[in-house]
């Protein structure tokens, strides 16, 4: 998507809690039937993810997510039920003890943009060649 933190997230996208030791991925679990790029779409009731290393809300002692709501996500739509959006690139969540999870890779694949027609640069050249102040102001 053109806008930063609007890339919808994916099955096993890579977050990350500002308080644990280590990256973990969203599991979902919610949606099995909207799908992008093959993978399912994460929506606002997926909570899962393995612990994310050690805690340090926790004296360093194992990660027990508790997560709360996910904030930030595009409510302007819902997938498999009311209240069921999915999640974008910006959204967030936070855990009870304190940390906040977001999402570090969303799992969408980059598709390239095609090159221009080759005609495009020659219209471009003659355009340019008939009127070169146009495209080139002094």
């Amino acid at each position: 998507m053109s806008q930063t933190g609007q890339e919808y997230v994916c099955n096993n996208a890579v977050c990350r809690c500002d308080k644990g030791s280590l990256p973990s991925m969203l599991q979902v679990v919610a949606n099995q039937t909207v799908h992008l790029q093959g993978k399912t779409v994460a929506t606002t009731l997926d909570k899962l993810f393995m612990p994310f290393g050690t805690c340090m809300m926790k004296n360093n002692l194992p990660c027990v997510p508790m997560l709360l709501m996910w904030q930030d996500y595009f409510d302007k739509v819902s997938l498999v039920a009311p209240g069921c959006h999915p999640l974008l690139e910006k959204s967030t969540i936070k855990c009870a003890l304190g940390g906040t999870v977001s999402i570090v890779s969303t799992l969408q694949i980059s598709v390239p943009l095609p090159p221009p027609p080759p005609q495009a640069e020659g219209v471009r050249t003659a355009s340019m060649s008939l009127c070169p102040l146009l495209f080139n102001p002094a």
